[in-house]
């Protein structure tokens, strides 16, 4: 119930703004140069990380020196090796653990071997470009000090406000973030959006979303397609009587974007209402972050 009051809290907040492991294939490299996109994630931005020697200790659940309150959790199966890193955003009003509790990605990392940082947002739990931008790139250089992590495959992925914010990451950081899973992400007030190389994307919504309506999915879509040199016209798979995925093919170095359309899918329930169409939204965003990492520099 308390986290149902706080998506209900987001939803207001969010029409008030406008809206490797053994199981794993090989990560894909894209052909394109990186760089960094932003001063805070420049350079240097793979700081030192924790000893990756087998056998090695779970490193703190809570990130020390990180500006952002972040909960991190390194399974078994990430340890003594540089484990990919989903960094997991909340929803507006929400928190790190509500965002644990919300997607269940931590069991997921348990059986596929990935780390989950799950930062919270410093201003009213509201992520905002200008109050949090900079913290996160500085929280994950904290990630990356405390724990074994392969700086080529740090993903971003969010829900509802933390999905907008994702959408911020992986248009200002593509130097440092792989790919991006964006569950009923804001599309409004993103700003400048011209990643330093094509960047995968997968954006999962429902039609009858009231607080991010649907119509204005497609284009947002169509617009990181464009982006990455995709094809201009998506092709349509359906999965199931409610689940379409869409794939916009031939993007630029190796990238993706895809669309899953869940229809009569909504906003506060989306997750549950994915799970309940047979879609698990922890497997289905780590099937499609799992296959990519960053260019060799």
């Amino acid at each position: 119930m308390r986290l149902l009051a706080g998506l209900a809290a987001a939803a207001l907040a969010v029409a008030a703004c406008g809206s490797s492991s053994s199981d794993d294939p090989p990560a894909q490299t894209s052909a394109a140069a990186a760089a960094t996109a932003t001063a805070s994630s420049t350079a240097n931005a793979a700081p030192a990380s924790a000893e990756c020697s087998a056998g090695a200790p779970a490193p703190p659940a809570k990130v020390p020196g990180a500006p952002l309150d972040t909960l991190l959790r390194v399974p078994a199966k990430a340890r003594g090796h540089r484990a990919p890193l989903v960094l997991a955003l909340h929803f507006a009003s929400g928190t790190g653990a509500q965002m644990e509790q919300a997607t269940r990605y931590t069991p997921q990392a348990a059986h596929s071997g990935f780390a989950v940082a799950y930062p919270t947002a410093s201003e009213n739990n509201f992520w905002s470009i200008d109050g949090d931008l900079d913290k996160l790139a500085r929280t994950l250089d904290a990630v990356e000090r405390v724990a074994c992590i392969d700086p080529s495959r740090v993903y971003v992925s969010g829900i509802s406000n933390g999905g907008f914010m994702a959408t911020v990451l992986a248009c200002r950081m593509a130097g440092r973030i792989a790919a991006a899973a964006l569950f009923a992400p804001g599309v409004n007030g993103v700003g400048d959006c011209s990643p330093s190389r094509p960047i995968s994307v997968l954006e999962v919504h429902g039609t009858s979303d009231p607080i991010v309506p649907y119509r204005d999915i497609p284009a947002f879509v169509a617009g990181w397609a464009k982006r990455d040199g995709c094809a201009s016209r998506s092709t349509p798979q359906q999965r199931s009587a409610t689940v379409t995925i869409f794939r916009w093919p031939g993007c630029n170095g190796g990238a993706q974007v895809e669309h899953l359309r869940l229809t009569r899918g909504k906003h506060i329930e989306l997750l549950p209402q994915l799970r309940a169409a047979g879609v698990d939204p922890a497997r289905t965003a780590w099937t499609f972050l799992r296959t990519h990492r960053l260019p060799a520099s």
